[in-house]
């Protein structure tokens, strides 16, 4: 099995997913290796990720490369179909407020800053079941855009980015958008950022990038127990 940055990113960004309660037993994070080949947690939960064995080596086509079969996850058409469209690392969850928002089959507009990160608005992809085929995924990629983030109706969501830190970080930004949404649609309409206002926070080399690796190193001190890197 691959070792070395990757892999300690992944167990780092398992323990995140799980640590912010957006997986149970449900729910896994992939990175595409620089050989385009993949490395997925398995199907346990992020939680129950303790090391190398619980990963599995895939080609982009979902060809086993190394690892156990009975680790495969279910979805992991989810992840091939957004690496396949260019994204680096994918993060599949389930976070409370992104499940209930799912439930209105819409697009979750961006009306607070953190959900800027991960565009002016969400697309959500009606789905009566989970996505276990390739063209699946393919078909939920092309939904999404280019974009991020993607939720699916009554089966949480996926978010993208061009490194593990960033789909990880945009998947706890996408619940927190969420729940203001939620929130404040309780008391009225709430306002939304458009496009505009959104790009400087999906760019690679913008400003924002910054706060992504700030996030990024908040939350694995927070729920990890390596060090500061």
């Amino acid at each position: 099995m691959h070792g070395g940055p990757p892999l300690a990113e992944l167990l780092d960004g398992c323990a995140i997913l799980e640590g912010e309660q957006l997986t149970t037993a449900f729910g896994h994070l992939s990175v595409a290796l620089e050989d385009r080949t993949v490395l997925v947690s398995g199907n346990m939960g992020p939680g129950l990720v303790q090391g190398p064995e619980d990963f599995l080596h895939v080609s982009l086509d979902g060809t086993l490369l190394e690892g156990e079969p009975r680790l495969i996850p279910g979805e992991l058409a989810v992840h091939l179909g957004l690496l396949r469209a260019g994204w680096a690392s994918v993060a599949r969850f389930h976070g409370p407020a992104v499940l209930a928002w799912g439930s209105l089959n819409r697009p979750l507009p961006a009306t607070i800053g953190l959900a800027m990160f991960c565009g002016a608005a969400v697309p959500c992809y009606d789905t009566p079941r989970n996505l276990t085929r390739i063209a699946e995924g393919e078909a939920l990629a092309a939904h999404a855009d280019g974009g991020p983030a993607v939720i699916l109706r009554g089966f949480g969501a996926a978010t993208a980015g061009r490194s593990i830190r960033e789909a990880v970080t945009r998947a706890w930004m996408l619940e927190q958008g969420a729940r203001a949404t939620l929130a404040a649609a309780a008391a009225g309409r709430p306002a939304a950022y458009d496009d505009e206002a959104t790009a400087p926070f999906l760019a690679a080399d913008g400003p924002a990038a910054a706060q992504i690796e700030r996030l990024w190193h908040y939350l694995r001190r927070k729920h990890t127990a390596s060090a500061a890197a």
